[in-house]
């Protein structure tokens, strides 16, 4: 029988919620899971990732010492320029240019000097959203009634976003050539790699046991394909920014945070019907700018800033 679309975004979701718990499940422990063989638990995953219902699992170093990076928001006449400049600067592990203002994202190794900077901060570690299964429709809902009871009384901060700039952690350069080999995908099998960089077994297996330690590991989930929403990059100034974080973390696209100097950042992917008019000849609620507009009334947020991600360009060594 022909698997319909409802019938593909359950199972995508559930091969999502299963890589959440474990990256590197095998296809065998899959396949016995959801009760198929494993050809057709590895085609599942296959077409999951192809068609970016589901992103391979990543990892993100967390901020200490030995791991610095400088994030640049910029401001500047030709964007295009600046964008391509960026492209060979090895110290530039990722770099966007957003429809907005400001208009150029940048992540450094190293501090730089720039007459376009809007501002500027080491960054915290990355926070990964779970992204729920809900409706967009049911997302508005449920954050709409988040704001509308929020009391600045019983906000208790839980520190989601954590920093480590005064730590330092053992990371020599065999674990430097795994993680840039499975950085934007975990699911790599061993046995290349291992002839490759000419690591032991024991050493990856080891580095694999404590990459919690080191990273920020995660699965992104988009329940119409990534391509079915506009990327979108949020700048809070805030008092309460683990309410935003859960705010945020009930978009069913998943979510990523991160903090620098006193403003969080937010990475999303939202439905354009909710951002965007696209009928001119009659009224339209932009809902999730509405729910922006409340956090501002109600003092949750003191400013707010957001651009489309047009563009972006990252190292994959």
């Amino acid at each position: 029988m022909r698997m319909t679309l409802e019938d593909r975004i359950r199972r995508f979701r559930f091969l999502y919620e299963l890589l959440c718990d474990n990256p590197r499940a095998f296809a065998t422990n899959i396949s016995k899971i959801m009760g198929v063989d494993r050809s057709t638990a590895s085609n599942w995953l296959r077409q999951a990732f192809e068609e970016g219902y589901i992103l391979k699992p990543q990892m993100r170093r967390r901020s200490y010492l030995n791991f610095l990076e400088y994030v640049y928001l910029l401001r500047c006449n030709k964007p295009n320029r600046v964008f391509s400049r960026y492209i060979e600067d090895r110290d530039v592990s990722y770099h966007a240019k957003l429809l907005g203002s400001p208009n150029l994202l940048v992540m450094s190794k190293t501090e730089f000097d720039s007459e376009y900077n809007v501002f500027e901060g080491l960054r915290s570690d990355f926070h990964v959203s779970l992204a729920p299964d809900h409706s967009w429709d049911r997302t508005i809902e449920i954050m709409q009634e988040k704001i509308n009871i929020f009391d600045s009384k019983g906000y208790i901060p839980r520190n989601i976003l954590q920093t480590h700039w005064d730590e330092t952690i053992e990371w020599d350069s065999e674990h430097e050539k795994l993680f840039k080999m499975l950085k934007y995908d975990l699911r790599q099998a061993f046995t290349p790699i291992r002839k490759e960089a000419l690591i032991s077994s024991g050493k990856i297996f080891d580095w694999l046991k404590n990459l919690e330690t080191y990273c920020t590991v995660f699965t992104a989930y988009y329940p119409k394909s990534i391509s079915g929403y506009d990327p979108y990059l949020w700048i809070f100034e805030t008092d309460y920014e683990d309410f935003l974080i859960d705010l945020f973390s009930e978009l069913p696209t998943t979510a990523s945070f991160l903090k620098v100097d006193d403003k969080i950042i937010i990475f999303t992917h939202i439905e354009r019907q909710y951002v965007r008019v696209f009928d001119f000849c009659k009224p339209q609620e932009l809902q999730f700018l509405s729910l922006i507009d409340d956090m501002e009334d109600r003092g949750i947020i003191k400013s707010e800033t957001h651009a489309v991600i047009e563009c972006f360009w990252r190292k994959e060594v």
